[in-house]
């Protein structure tokens, strides 16, 4: 029987100009839905235009367009007008997404560490190479106590008046198949090398949002995640990571 793929640890990317702030002061930025749309345009690591989305394809569906449907008697009524509509293909498309005009929310992403990272004996590197590389301009920090991040979290969004969802993003593969019962932890395949674990509150109406969750100096520490790393687990709660070089 398989052990269970438990998460032992957080890492986080912190912009090194927001550090300190996020060290000290525990300031932690979530951004919207569509922030993440836009910032796709500046950066495609950090930024995702399918964010959100609800149904995606990637490739090889076909475009068309009709008159449109000005009023109908019911649901029968309607799908008889759209199956005679008289279409006009405009070709075939690329990266066809769904979003629904109401539908945002704030995100707090980290990156997860898994028990079953540390199979090896000879030790782990934290993260692939690709983060690293793609978040060249950030510190990272490790989370020794994940429990009690998520519970801050969850003190500060309720003291917003939401309610925080969490768990592991999925990731899907975007090509020529219609992906249908999307959601706020769904993602495109290109982006599992960040093994994200996301933090989640809905609003119609979300702005960016600046919350204080208290210092974090006792439960993170800055992590040099160039280096190897060996799990030694003390109990079922409880590790020690041990750094073997380079």
């Amino acid at each position: 029987m398989e052990s269970e793929n438990k998460i032992v640890a957080f890492i986080k990317a912190v912009d090194k100009q927001f550090f300190s702030s996020f060290i000290s002061n525990g300031q932690v930025c979530m951004n919207p839905i569509k922030w993440f749309r836009d910032y796709e345009k500046q950066d495609s690591n950090i930024g995702d235009e399918f964010e959100g989305a609800k149904l995606a394809c990637g490739r090889d569906f076909t475009v068309s367009f009709a008159d449109p449907i000005k009023s109908y008697n019911s649901k029968e009524d309607l799908k008889n007008k759209m199956d005679s509509a008289d279409y006009q293909e405009l070709g075939i498309g690329l990266n066809f997404k769904l979003f629904y005009d109401n539908d945002n929310a704030n995100i707090f992403s980290l990156y997860a560490i898994t028990s079953h990272a540390f199979d090896e004996k000879s030790g782990n590197y934290l993260v692939p190479k690709k983060f690293i590389d793609e978040f060249s301009n950030h510190r990272f920090v490790i989370f020794i106590d994940p429990i009690t991040l998520i519970s801050r979290m969850n003190i500060a969004i309720s003291k917003l008046g939401k309610s925080m969802k969490s768990g592991m993003v999925k990731y899907y593969k975007l090509d020529e198949k219609l992906v249908k019962d999307l959601s706020y932890f769904h993602k495109p395949n290109r982006l599992s090398y960040q093994n994200e674990f996301r933090i989640v509150f809905e609003d119609e109406k979300a702005i960016q949002q600046i919350l204080n969750i208290g210092s974090l100096n006792e439960i993170c520490e800055e992590i040099d995640v160039t280096k190897k790393y060996f799990l030694e687990t003390t109990d079922n709660v409880n590790f020690m990571l041990k750094s073997i070089g380079k």
